[in-house]
């Protein structure tokens, strides 16, 4: 799995870089055989102004399926990094869900049919 991280207006020095790229991969981690790529962009929309400020967009590239973009704002960028990595999670816990199930309920079908 690739990854990527762009920042626009927000300032990471390299540890906070390696630590917000580890969140992320670890909450992704059950998930690597289906993701190609993710691509996590943070941007700064209001500058050094203040407030609920910080935007960031995470794009998971997943094999066979189009890609799940998840997006979010807020005011703190460690809380805001650890909300959208959860939500990736769950949301690529969900798709795996749906798929089984479907797999599943056509096994059944084929069987009935022989």
């Amino acid at each position: 799995m690739q990854m990527t991280l762009r920042c626009s207006g927000v300032d990471l020095a390299g540890h906070r870089r390696d630590a917000y790229r580890e969140i992320l991969l670890s909450s992704l981690e059950r998930f690597q055989h289906r993701l190609r790529r993710v691509s996590l962009y943070l941007e700064d929309t209001n500058g050094p102004r203040g407030g609920v400020d910080k935007q960031c967009r995470c794009v998971l590239h997943l094999t066979r399926m189009p890609p799940i973009v998840i997006q979010d704002k807020d005011e703190s960028l460690s809380s805001l990094i650890y909300r959208v990595a959860n939500r990736a999670s769950y949301v690529l816990s969900q798709k795996a869900d749906r798929r089984k199930k479907r797999s599943l309920r056509d096994r059944e079908r084929i069987r009935f049919a022989e």
